[in-house]
């Protein structure tokens, strides 16, 4: 009992040497939800200003192979692959797609990620918004379950 009060002072001078945390502050599963949906928002925003000729249509297995959360990561990296290439390290929609990619789950797959016609703005725009549409309705249904479910 008589050590009691020396353990109190040596936790309190652990306490006060003990390094701050540095970086990002840490996401709870709701705000890291709303800093995706804010992110994604930002995106779209940024793909409805590129000078496009001509958008074309998504096929139903393009649009399979979009919504599939096991392709979601191998997808990403063909986004980020083309936006870096197309648009630079430096754009809107380069950076926030590196933002998305450690939150997005790691999945084995033997399918085949999506194709995006080379240099061609309209096929990556319009395959960018359908994924991203497809992640913001996976968020959104999980904000809207009940934790009963």
């Amino acid at each position: 009992m008589r050590s009691l009060p020396i353990l109190h002072w040596l936790l309190f001078l652990l306490a006060l040497h003990t390094p701050q945390a540095q970086g990002a502050p840490v996401k709870t599963p709701g705000t890291q939800q709303c800093y995706v949906l804010n992110l994604i928002r930002e995106i779209i925003n940024e793909l409805d200003k590129l000078p496009v000729a001509s958008e074309d249509f998504l096929n139903s297995n393009e649009k399979r192979r979009l919504m599939k959360t096991s392709l979601w990561r191998p997808n990403l990296e063909k986004f980020l692959t083309f936006a870096t290439n197309s648009l630079g390290e430096d754009s809107k929609i380069t950076k926030n797609l590196k933002e998305i990619q450690p939150i997005l789950p790691t999945t084995m797959t033997t399918e085949e990620p999506i194709l995006i016609e080379k240099d061609n703005l309209g096929d990556f725009r319009v395959k960018l918004k359908e994924y991203l549409s497809a992640i913001r309705d996976s968020l959104n249904c999980k904000n809207t379950q009940s934790p009963n479910v």
